[in-house]
């Protein structure tokens, strides 16, 4: 493929505001929906534990059919790519369950809306796989040779973030004043809209070189150095942030001591600082390289998580919501570069592996990523209903909500540790 021509460019990172909007509303509301905090003006439709649970096999679903879906991305030859055919069939039916989500069986915290959620969850992440897989395995083809491969996931990241930024006001905004099955109606539309222009921006090349069969890509790509360092980083960092991403509403509403209505406000600010924080992490690949950029990114992350469990308890004269604040401030050029780098590494990594002979399996290499981002993601959520079922989460005390903060920063830091081993080279 040769290189995009920036409007196609702009367009094909575009994909990133879609896909981010409707997981990042999820991964926001799912529990405050579901398992409100005591005090909020919510009904609640099941234990913490459940939503938890749910999530968790939500995620699980989607982790096994990982493979299958990149497998099969890799595979087509289509008249029109291995990877449009994907986004254009998939992104309509994600938003259509994005839309059931909202809209359980039953009144209060039944077994029937336990299950609703868990089967509703699960179709909705593997649709999400079915679009995000293909979308992310034509970064490196779109960026031959890292040329421009940083600034594309910079570009990627953007849309990401504003993606999470329209989740975050839009949703808060709407949810209060229309209610969330409303909310769902008018998110949906917008979100696939995008995706399906980032579709139609690129055209895609077929690949000369025969299908290989699944076992054989499996082996390779974990076979693959780099990868087998990329990997478990990667899983332990993305353990403590996806457990950072479910509190979110509970940090601003418990932790802050703010009102439903106020989230969407404060995470907006944060929101804004990562995404002036963005051209830092192309000035830390310059200055350091990308391994050594990401590491940072991963330790910061780590040391201010400690204080982010502290907040509303620090011996200074701050409010509990400036605290919350200036945490947030604090790690978005972290939070930037996290954003960034995954996926640029990956792309690199993806495309000398092809160059050694080993296949243009892109879409598998992205689906080992994704599978794991999905394990950890839904471990993160059973660990997080279990510590706020176990250890509680009602202010001021809100012990289950502060542990798992520690655990998050112990997690981030854990992956700081093991990417310590990624080797110097060619990276992105």
């Amino acid at each position: 493929m040769p290189p995009l021509r920036p409007a196609a460019r702009l367009l094909y990172a575009l994909g990133g505001f879609g896909a981010s909007l409707l997981q990042q509303t999820v991964l926001l509301w799912i529990f405050f929906f579901y398992a409100p905090p005591p005090g909020q003006p919510l009904l609640a439709r099941a234990t913490p534990a459940a939503v938890g649970l749910a999530m968790a096999a939500g995620r699980v679903v989607d982790a096994l059919a990982d493979p299958l879906v990149a497998h099969w991305s890799d595979s087509v030859r289509s008249p029109i790519g291995r990877r449009r055919p994907f986004i254009l069939a998939a992104s309509p039916l994600l938003a259509a369950c994005f839309i059931l989500l909202w809209r359980p069986p039953a009144a209060g915290p039944t077994a029937a809306n336990a299950v609703y959620l868990m089967a509703t969850l699960g179709l909705f992440f593997f649709l999400y796989t079915m679009v995000l897989n293909p979308y992310t395995a034509l970064l490196p083809e779109i960026t031959a040779g890292g040329a421009g491969r940083v600034a594309t996931t910079t570009l990627q990241a953007a849309f990401n973030l504003a993606g999470v930024g329209v989740a975050f006001v839009a949703s808060s905004w709407l949810s209060a004043r229309l209610g969330f099955p409303a909310m769902g109606l008018i998110l949906a539309p917008v979100a696939v809209a995008v995706l399906l222009a980032s579709a139609l921006a690129v055209r895609e090349t077929m690949p000369l070189e025969p299908t290989r069969p699944l076992r054989a890509s499996l082996r390779d790509v974990f076979r693959d150095p780099r990868f087998r360092v990329f990997i478990p980083a990667i899983a332990t960092m993305w353990f403590g942030l996806s457990m950072v991403n479910l509190s979110l509403a509970l940090i601003v509403t418990v932790l802050m001591g703010m009102p439903q209505g106020a989230v969407g406000r404060v995470l907006a600010v944060s929101l804004g600082a990562t995404i002036l924080s963005l051209p830092l992490t192309g000035i830390g690949v310059r200055r350091w390289g990308t391994r050594r950029a990401m590491l940072a990114a991963m330790g910061l992350l780590a040391a201010l998580l400690v204080p982010a469990a502290g907040v509303g308890r620090w011996s200074v004269p701050l409010s509990a919501a400036a605290q919350g604040y200036l945490v947030l401030a604090a790690a978005s050029p972290a939070i930037a570069a996290l954003f960034v780098l995954p996926n640029a590494l990956l792309a690199g990594i993806a495309e000398d592996h092809a160059r050694r002979g080993g296949g243009r399996v892109e879409g598998m290499f992205f689906a080992f990523q994704g599978l794991i981002f999905n394990g950890a993601t839904s471990l993160s959520a059973a660990v997080l209903g279990t510590l706020l079922d176990w250890l509680g989460q009602a202010p001021p005390a809100a012990t289950g909500l502060r542990a798992a903060l520690l655990v998050a920063a112990a997690a981030t830091g854990g992956g700081a540790l093991i990417f310590r081993r990624y080797p110097d080279g060619p990276d992105a």
